[in-house]
């Protein structure tokens, strides 16, 4: 039967409050994420009872509806009838009424505004070359070939220009001029600039560090966040009939050598300890980090705390080039919540449940964990420890096997190509060894222990 998008996006904008209420809304690859103006006019109890929502959460100064696979459609539905700015920098409308929002959660709400958008870009251009890769190792394609040159170039592209993409995505973020955010940034990148970074380059008698900033991410954001500042004062006192090239030609006066000078060291000294700390953490615990993540994801994604740990993979990965910790828990988590379903579909006499179980199972597999999280083991506490089984037995295997990814998504079937390592060919076999023991453990000990409530 196909659903009714439009009353979907009817009943959830009168639920939110209706359009007064919403300042912005932006989506991810499962939830409707409302700016609330006022929190108490939202009906989060109608919310939850309205058909083709999964659930909903307050997190991260936001109202999060979680729609599942559905969620583009939904999308798309309510910004036809939207009076509040949809997916870009948020509107200059009245202040919205002040939302008693913790500064832990302001910071999350800041990085996943940053740092959300720019998971599909990396994601697909990391498979793309973890797909590649494989090719070669397979001996279907050659290194040296030109079809391996072009598509692995394409695909380098957006891991290449992510400080150009982090521009973008912050300056929509914090509101200031996107475009004149990208340029700035994009000094940095200047072929020219970095030869000359490398020759020991002086301003005003100040060396400045020799620093590769292609695939960056924390020099972008500490720029642009400057930036916002620079062009707030002279968007204040410039005259208007000259702001247009006065305003942006002052920021680029003063933002670009900064940028140099002090910013992106800074950034790149942050992002280097942010990982360091990670693998220190990693080093110090050992493999029993990957099982000990894994079993908390399922609790830490329902309060939005995952989020927190997308910079340092996105970090990681374009730095480092690989990454051992979260995506290889996240592995045995979606896996595990996979598994989870399709026991409870298995047992359920419900009809309803079963249906729902059986999409949210199959979603999961595939590295799409909220329906099954929020639609199934959540509302199930014995599924739920067939999830925390799963991962901890699936994860025990990932970590033991030092398993390393190389590309920032979310794990599951389609894409176990990030698991690919041409210097190891054994990863990629642990990775699936680890797929099928979270998948098998988490199933056989929900079919155990779940029985549908009287």
């Amino acid at each position: 039967m196909k659903k009714d998008y439009d009353a979907l996006a009817d009943a959830i904008i009168q639920k939110v409050g209706g359009q007064g209420n919403v300042s912005h809304l932006e989506h991810c690859s499962t939830r409707l994420r409302f700016t609330i103006r006022d929190d108490s006019k939202v009906d989060m109890d109608g919310l939850k009872k309205t058909p083709g929502v999964l659930g909903v959460v307050r997190a991260a100064g936001q109202t999060q509806v979680i729609i599942g696979n559905d969620v583009i459609e939904a999308y798309d539905a309510i910004a036809k009838k939207a009076d509040f700015t949809t997916g870009g920098t948020v509107a200059d409308d009245p202040k919205p009424a002040e939302n008693k929002t913790s500064i832990g959660g302001k910071i999350l709400d800041f990085m996943i505004g940053v740092f959300q958008p720019l998971v599909p870009a990396i994601a697909g251009a990391g498979i793309l070359k973890a797909i590649l890769s494989l090719f070669v190792l397979l001996g279907w394609i050659s290194s040296s070939g030109d079809v391996y040159f072009i598509l692995m170039q394409a695909a380098d592209a957006a891991l290449y220009f992510l400080p150009l993409m982090v521009a973008v995505t912050m300056a929509s973020k914090i509101g200031c001029n996107r475009v004149t955010a990208v340029a700035i940034v994009g000094v940095t990148l200047l072929p020219k600039i970095t030869a000359a970074l490398a020759d020991g380059q002086t301003f005003f008698g100040i060396g400045l560090q020799n620093i590769a900033y292609a695939y960056q991410v924390f020099p972008a954001i500490l720029t642009v966040g400057v930036l916002y500042f620079v062009e707030k004062f002279f968007t204040k006192i410039s005259p208007k009939a000259i702001r247009v090239f006065f305003v942006p030609m002052m920021c680029f006066l003063i933002v670009s050598p900064l940028a140099l000078l002090v910013l992106g060291p800074l950034g790149y000294n942050i992002g280097t300890l942010i990982t360091s700390v990670i693998l220190w953490v990693y080093d110090t615990i050992g493999w029993i980090a990957v099982p000990l993540l894994a079993a908390i994801l399922p609790f830490m994604i329902s309060m939005g705390m995952h989020k927190a740990l997308l910079p340092y993979a996105v970090s990681a990965i374009t730095t480092a080039g690989e990454e051992m910790l979260y995506m290889p828990a996240s592995l045995a988590h979606n896996i595990s919540e996979g598994g989870a379903c399709l026991a409870v579909a298995v047992k359920t006499k419900d009809e309803n449940l079963r249906a729902a179980a059986i999409s949210a199972g199959i979603s999961g597999i595939f590295g799409i964990t909220e329906p099954a999280l929020y639609g199934v083991t959540l509302q199930h506490k014995k599924a739920m420890a067939g999830v925390m089984i799963g991962g901890i037995l699936g994860g025990a295997v990932i970590g033991l096997a030092h398993v390393k990814a190389f590309v920032a998504m979310g794990p599951g079937l389609a894409g176990m190509a990030m698991f690919v390592d041409p210097a190891n060919p054994k990863n990629i076999v642990w990775a699936f060894a680890g797929f099928g023991v979270s998948l098998a453990a988490s199933f056989i000990a929900t079919l155990i222990l779940y029985k549908d409530e009287a």
